[in-house]
């Protein structure tokens, strides 16, 4: 885009937008503590920047520290949405100040991709902030579909450079048929020759063979990409079978195949500015290839936009939420011979985990250590681990962060416990004692930026030996005993510090003795953890009383002791009836943790996920009676299509595949399903199914929709070639891309799923 920001076709509301950024304006810039700066802040369209001048000299300044590439930036967002607005209003709040310095609806906040640290600032009105993050959020859009393209011709030129076997610069035919069979196409030889001489157009020779240079590969490649798929879907909306589509057009599209009924002709100029990669754009038009751009883009993945925001009700209490947890937070590997590392606390908080587990044991010097007990891992610092938990808290969510602690320590290590809990955590521990005036748990919101202590608490101060409550001590037999792989079981007292008892508040750990006892003689802010196997009874014979209890206390769930190589439960089970803190081993990156990161993706990846209606209270619900009428729905899915479908282990050697895709449904057990396509004969590149799979839903507030793709085999087992898995409530309606996804769920690009979902009452 040119300084000039004139662009022909888009809405004059934008127009305006992107004029104004580039004019600029004086914005205050807030720093932690309550810093505030004001700056003459402006976007260089050339180099895609927003910039702000200095203070101290006139003109601009070039250090990297006074502009931020638009390239970097993850996501534009409105109000008190981050670490230091949220910090400066609940110092307010703690004043007892019902105003900020900084009114909400004049912030906004740019997200910096791989650090999350932010840019916050305040416009001088309202009108003033909604105009520029109108403008910045088309050029983030803009930027996002650059980098997407570059992603892709980066894929391409690695693709060049595998099949140039004698790094000439060319390629001959024989290089282009080699190709093919990497990029899991199998083609008649003589079609092959047909499309190479289409693109050889220069008629370059080398060692009297004919050619291909980069350019002419290119082409070749685009011919081999046609996309009948939404080529049909393009034309049944552009006017008069001509190969451009207007925004009236366009809008009748996303209206009535996406369900984006508020889409206006102005988003449809913008949307075509956006997207389209030709000429065309300057006359407002949408081609083929900006529309298939348009599909391929974050704005109509099968991941509904809204849910990458924080955007249910955060204002109810902790028991009513799903919580992203972790086990054995502290471990890297396995359960016997594993390493201890702050990096595993690391990892699981900037996943969005909100409670992770801290195996507390005496050390040397009076210093607790955190390791796996009874076995050979390696041991590392209490404190080491309470100053890596400050720093990643709250980098990713603002969220409170419980520790649970596993407590085998002496008093006296566990007074050095309490030690470093409040002098390292500071502010962020949440060390105010319950009210008596309170009858339940507290909300996320109300607890944001705190850390909460799960522990065992003494019933009366002058106690030293708690009341007693569930622990993991689950171990297997083969690790008891003398076994050669375990330590000597330290010696504990079995007592508690009343300096850690005092720093339990909301989540007090509590012996279970049944459900009855619960309701009558608990207070809401005690909480049991349960084994899996203790659990899965629980929800199967006690289905009914589970979910009651759930509506009003927390309940952790843990591994059993004999999954020493750190495998997973299948979480799912346990949503259903409500459970809140499913501890899975971060660790393991299997299809139970693959389905738990999906289940968190949700809400802003923010770690907490409201649970539906009728686990909260209000509803009675049974899960071993036939579910409530009004929530049934039915899902239909259309698997149309794939896209650069990768070989097993997305290696480039082996035969063409033969791919299928597998839709399976996660949640209550009448809804639990699995369709399959057929397979498509020796075509990765781009396979076609077009087939239809009707499910009806019994409770699809609960339910997990797996797709996966696999390579039938006539031999040996069916290998995974991508997978992708999304709650049914995050899920969005139309013509859909699934962007696959490996075991790490990371991106295989550029591998794709053309889908069709439509949601609808059951009937």
């Amino acid at each position: 885009m040119s300084g000039n920001v004139k662009t022909p076709g888009i809405s004059s509301r934008l127009e305006e937008a992107l004029k104004d950024l580039a004019k600029g304006c004086v914005l205050c810039k807030v720093k932690s503590g309550k810093r505030s700066f004001r700056r003459q802040f402006y976007v260089d369209f050339q180099n895609m920047s927003l910039k702000h001048e200095t203070h101290r000299k006139a003109g601009f300044c070039r250090r990297p520290a006074d502009y931020v590439d638009l390239y970097d930036v993850e996501e534009i967002r409105t109000g008190w949405n981050t670490d230091v607005f949220n910090q400066i209003e609940a110092d307010a709040r703690k004043k007892g100040k019902t105003s900020s310095l900084f009114p909400n609806d004049k912030c906004f906040s740019l997200v910096i991709n791989a650090t999350h640290l932010t840019l916050d600032l305040v416009a001088p009105t309202k009108e003033k902030r909604d105009l520029w993050v109108e403008g910045l959020r088309h050029l983030l859009a803009m930027c996002q579909n650059v980098q997407r393209e570059e992603e892709y011709n980066r894929w391409l030129k690695e693709q060049f450079r595998r099949a140039d076997k004698n790094n000439n610069g060319s390629l001959n035919f024989k290089e282009c048929l080699a190709l093919l069979s990497q990029l899991n196409i199998s083609m008649d030889k003589g079609h092959a020759q047909k499309l190479f001489d289409e693109a050889n157009f220069r008629k370059l020779k080398l060692d009297n063979e004919d050619a291909l240079d980069p350019e002419e590969f290119v082409r070749f490649f685009h011919s081999l990409q046609s996309r009948p798929d939404a080529e049909q879907l393009f034309n049944e909306y552009n006017a008069n079978n001509s190969t451009i589509m207007g925004p009236e057009e366009l809008m009748n599209f996303l209206h009535n195949e996406q369900k984006m009924t508020k889409i206006t002709i102005d988003d449809c100029k913008n949307l075509i500015e956006r997207y389209e990669p030709d000429k065309s754009k300057l006359e407002g038009y949408l081609s083929l290839r900006g529309f298939i751009q348009m599909l391929l883009s974050k704005d109509h993945a099968i991941f509904a936009l809204e849910h990458n925001f924080v955007f249910q009700d955060m204002n109810q209490p902790l028991c009513n939420y799903y919580i992203a947890s972790s086990h054995n937070t502290y471990l890297t590997q396995d359960q016997l011979l594993g390493d201890s590392s702050v990096e595993g606390y690391n990892r699981a908080l900037e996943q969005g985990c909100r409670c992770v587990e801290l195996d507390c044991w005496d050390g040397p010097d009076d210093e607790p250590l955190v390791y796996h007990g009874y076995t050979l891992t390696s041991k590392v610092l209490f404190r080491d681990i309470l100053d890596a938990i400050k720093q990643t808290a709250f980098k990713v969510s603002q969220f409170p962060v419980i520790l649970s602690l596993e407590n085998h320590c002496s008093v006296k290590q566990q007074i050095k416990m309490a030690e470093h809990l409040v002098n390292i955590l500071g502010e962020y521990l949440h060390t105010d004692p319950v009210k008596p005036e309170e009858t339940e748990l507290p909300s996320p919101a109300a607890l944001a930026r705190k850390i909460l202590i799960k522990n065992k608490k003494l019933s009366d101060v002058s106690q030293t030996r708690p009341e007693d409550s569930d622990s993991e001590e689950d171990l297997p037999d083969a690790m008891k005993d003398g076994n050669k792989l375990a330590r000597d079981k330290p010696k504990t007292d079995g007592k508690l510090a009343v300096e850690l008892s005092e720093l339990v508040n909301y989540v007090k750990a509590c012996s279970f003795k049944g459900f009855e006892e619960a309701k009558k003689k608990w207070k809401f802010y005690e909480m049991a953890s349960f084994q899996e196997t203790k659990a899965e009874t629980f929800a199967t014979e006690n289905g009914k009383e589970y979910v009651e209890y759930n509506k009003r206390h927390l309940s952790r769930i843990y591994p059993k002791g004999s999954r020493t190589d750190s495998s997973n439960y299948d979480p799912v089970h346990f949503w259903n009836v409500g459970c809140q803190i499913v501890a899975l081993n971060y660790q393991t990156y299997d299809e139970s943790m693959f389905i738990n990161q999906a289940m968190f993706a949700q809400n802003g990846g923010c770690g907490y996920v409201l649970k539906p209606e009728f686990l909260r209270k209000g509803v009675d619900y049974d899960p071993a009676r036939p579910p409530i009428e009004k929530y049934k729905e039915t899902l239909i899915i259309k698997v149309i299509s794939g896209q650069h479908i990768p070989k097993p282990d997305e290696d480039f050697e082996g035969e063409v595949i033969d791919p299928y895709v597998v839709v399976e449904v996660k949640g209550h057990a009448s809804d639990e399903t699995k369709h399959s396509t057929t397979y498509v004969q020796n075509n990765g590149f781009n396979p076609r199914w077009n087939e239809t799979f009707t499910i009806p839903l019994n409770l699809p507030q609960i339910a997990i929709i797996m797709f996966t793709v696999k390579d039938e085999s006539k031999y040996g087992k069916n290998m995974v070639l991508g997978r992708y898995a999304i709650p049914y409530m995050a899920m969005a309606e139309g013509y859909r891309h699934i962007h696959l996804l490996n075991d790490f769920r990371q991106s295989i690009i550029p591998a794709t799923l053309f889908v069709h979902i439509i949601k609808q009452k059951y009937k």
